[in-house]
């Protein structure tokens, strides 16, 4: 019989959750026919477990009952529910051998499950929850939504296992930063040579992309600078200041070291409102003036200053203020 992994047990039971909890109320015969593929023996363990938990009430016939939910669906959180039943510490771990950290020395990272990779970086777990089961918990919650564990509080991620102490929660928050760190450079290499900025539209569309993260994730202010070669095409972005705008940060010797750096013609200013609102302050409009000025005297031009926010973005060139 194949044994399967927590992760799969907790699909498993996600699955036969998630239909029922589209039902008012149901007989088991019409569970099976929509869950044909799962065991029916497994459907009817998982709806004996809510009735015994009192999540479901029975009616009808014994022969053939009616299952209606009870006022308690309300609170059900269905994912700390099955945790419960999945992820037990009488659950037989893998031998020695088998474990993450001396399977990544043998194999190499690319082997590893995302459960494998998170317990190395959680390290070590507590009285009746390991890292392994730890790891398994977070993959099976978010293995193909690592961008979303990324944004969770420590106590969001503690809910889920309480092996996640403050150093794990570190220690998975540096990995998740430099993943999307490493992915923004390979987009960056794979987007920036021959990118042309003719128009605001095109400076608009480059910045929705290259700066994506910036715009959605970021809880500071930070400022960068686009370069452009004489043709307008993209030589490459760089990052100027991190910290909310002030005519100190942004001071012109840091602003276009890059640009005279890189020999540059043109650039566009672009940094992000971690508020919501693209609407520029008045320092954004003084900076931005300061900086023009400067930059006539550095035969430098400035094409745009983009301010993003989340889903928006704003052209200080569209609103006619530069």
């Amino acid at each position: 019989m194949k044994t399967r992994t927590d992760a799969e047990r907790f699909s498993r039971y996600q699955s036969v959750i998630n239909l029922l909890l589209t039902k008012d109320s149901f007989y088991k015969p019409d569970i099976y026919e929509a869950l044909g593929d799962e065991e029916k023996a497994f459907i009817g363990r998982v709806i004996n477990e809510l009735v015994q938990d009192g999540y479901l009430t029975q009616s009808g016939l014994k022969s053939k009952p009616l299952y209606l939910w009870s006022e308690k669906k309300d609170r059900l959180d269905e994912g700390r529910w099955i945790d419960n039943l999945v992820f037990t510490a009488t659950v037989k771990r893998a031998p020695w051998s088998d474990r993450p950290r001396e399977r990544l020395l043998r194999l190499g990272p690319s082997e590893l499950k995302t459960s494998e990779l998170l317990a190395i970086l959680i390290r070590s777990g507590l009285q009746g929850e390991s890292a392994v089961q730890a790891g398994e918990k977070l993959a099976a919650r978010f293995g193909n939504e690592l961008e979303k564990m990324s944004l969770k509080a420590r106590g969001e991620l503690k809910q889920i296992s309480p092996a996640i102490g403050e150093t794990a929660y570190c220690q998975i928050m540096a990995a998740l930063e430099l993943g999307k760190r490493l992915a923004n450079q390979q987009q960056a290499v794979e987007s920036e040579p021959g990118y042309k900025i003719r128009n605001t539209s095109d400076a608009l569309s480059y910045c929705k992309q290259h700066f994506q993260r910036l715009a959605r994730e970021s809880r500071q202010e930070e400022f960068h600078v686009v370069l452009l070669d004489e043709k307008q095409n993209v030589i490459k972005s760089e990052q100027i200041t991190v910290g909310l705008l002030s005519q100190s940060l942004a001071h012109p010797r840091e602003v276009f070291n890059p640009a005279i750096r890189e020999s540059a013609s043109s650039l566009i200013l672009v940094h992000n409102h971690p508020s919501g609102d693209p609407t520029p302050s008045q320092d954004d409009k003084a900076i931005t003036r300061e900086l023009k000025k400067a930059a006539e005297t550095l035969d430098l031009r400035i094409l745009d200053h983009i301010i993003l926010a989340k889903d928006n973005i704003l052209s200080m060139v569209d609103e006619r203020l530069l």
